[in-house]
């Protein structure tokens, strides 16, 4: 039987109730902080933004920031915690991935966490994140380093990757055009297996356009 993809739209409004899901993203907005130094005059793009864990972080340091994601249920409920906090400077951006579609130009820091690894195809999507960045402009992945399949407590879901080798990453970086790519480890995700405690190193990968 063939798997499908994961169904986030049901499980957006529990999203945020996972404090491991809250930890990771806040290590993954300092990492990319402290990393790049987001400036009031750049336009901000992040891609798999979820119900906004990381977009809501970068927000109030930005000019703009546009928050693209498949799931109208993540979309929504970050678009309830836009309206809350008056970010008038956030606006989402829905792409049907059975469908064409095409992201936004003109972005200055083009940001992505955990996403990656539910990408059948990564090195075309990073050559088109390259297409609509502007020179100069950095692009900052976060994910999984290569793991044993474990991660996913749904496994009757289609995940198209494991995680990623280090050097697997950056050649991605370096395929689509990318210069000064680095790597440093975010966290380590812990979860119960059957066998105990099992930890997920999460790494962030960054070049600059």
């Amino acid at each position: 039987m063939k798997k499908k993809r994961p169904d986030f739209d049901s499980r957006a409004a529990e999203w945020d109730k996972l404090p491991r899901r809250v930890a990771l993203a806040n290590a993954v907005l300092e990492l990319i902080k402290r990393e790049i130094e987001p400036q009031p005059w750049m336009r901000v793009l992040d891609y798999g933004c979820g119900t906004g864990l990381v977009t809501m972080g970068l927000q109030p340091l930005v000019k703009e920031i546009i928050a693209v994601d498949s799931s109208a249920g993540m979309l929504e409920q970050l678009q309830s915690k836009a309206l809350e906090t008056g970010a008038l400077n956030l606006s989402t951006f829905f792409i049907d991935l059975d469908k064409e579609w095409k992201l936004p130009a003109g972005i200055d820091l083009l940001v992505s966490s955990m996403t990656m690894h539910h990408v059948p195809d990564v090195a075309p999507l990073l050559a088109h994140f390259r297409s609509v960045m502007s020179p100069g402009s950095w692009l900052c992945i976060s994910d999984l380093e290569k793991e044993d399949g474990s991660f996913h407590d749904d496994q009757s879901s289609d995940i198209p990757h494991h995680g990623f080798e280090i050097e697997e990453m950056e050649s991605f970086f370096k395929k689509a055009g990318f210069s000064d790519i680095k790597t440093m480890p975010v966290m380590n995700v812990k979860k119960e297996r059957n066998e105990g405690l099992h930890l997920y190193p999460v790494n962030l990968t960054i070049g600059k356009n």
